[in-house]
């Protein structure tokens, strides 16, 4: 018996000796797809956990919060989403500050959908705006000031880019011949020994979209108000009272060729 044992054990060696010094080949290989009954369970009962809540949200994204009676979208100088979305801003922070701001300025390239005409849903607002931007207050020097007109100007001459206009409210530019001839701010002349606060986004204030003339400012405010939150609140409450959009330009940037 201790023999047999023994015939076995080193046979057992041999074989996987010889067995890892030969060449092995693939002869076939096969692939099956197995459903894993258990994850499919799990998953199935995630959906119907998220289910009321996933429903529940396209509900409140599909609420219609008023209607536009014109489109809205950028251009160049001018366009009557900026216009809309900076008039509701200033007007907003004005509100809502002890010192008030002289004009807004925002860009273009953060409207990132038009209104147009028709309904106004909560969801179009969140594409329209979908950052989290704050807006904020930045005071800025004589000097920064300057530049941010010649950004203003330079913009303005822009065509067929998604860069083309800037859009402002309180602020009035006469442009003749591609140069700035006059500027209103605050239904005042332009006064090119003042300092000026400006109302924009805190993604701007940092020099975002290449608006350079906001760094380094004299003072900056925040004023907790959310970019797209001013948006929403400013089309419900036209909604109470019974006031659809309608705007037409009115030829805040101008140039006069």
């Amino acid at each position: 018996m201790t023999k047999l044992i023994k015939y076995i054990v080193f046979t057992g060696l041999g074989l996987s000796f010889l067995a890892c010094n030969k060449t092995l080949q693939v002869t076939e290989v096969s692939s099956v797809n197995k459903v894993n009954s258990e994850s499919v369970a799990v998953s199935s009962d995630a959906n119907e956990l998220i289910k009321p809540y996933r429903d529940s949200m396209k509900a409140k994204m599909d609420e219609v919060l008023n209607t536009t009676l014109v489109d809205l979208e950028v251009g160049v100088p001018e366009g009557l989403l900026g216009d809309f979305v900076c008039d509701l801003t200033f007007n907003r922070v004005k509100r809502e500050v002890e010192v008030a701001p002289d004009f807004c300025i925002l860009n273009n390239g953060g409207l990132r959908t038009p209104l147009l005409k028709g309904d106004i849903t909560r969801g179009k607002i969140f594409e329209l705006m979908p950052f989290e931007n704050e807006i904020v207050i930045v005071e800025i020097s004589k000097e920064k000031m300057l530049e941010l007109l010649e950004y203003v100007r330079v913009r303005s001459l822009l065509e067929k880019s998604r860069k083309a206009g800037v859009p402002v409210a309180n602020l009035r530019m006469m442009l003749s011949e591609g140069e700035i001839s006059n500027v209103m701010i605050n239904n005042r002349q332009y006064d090119k020994e003042k300092t000026y606060r400006v109302v924009t986004s805190d993604y701007l204030s940092g020099g975002g979209d290449n608006m350079t003339f906001f760094l380094h400012p004299i003072s900056i405010e925040k004023t907790g108000i959310k970019l797209r939150d001013a948006i929403l609140d400013n089309v419900i409450e036209l909604k109470k009272k019974n006031l659809p959009i309608n705007l037409a330009l009115d030829g805040r940037i101008y140039n006069a060729e």
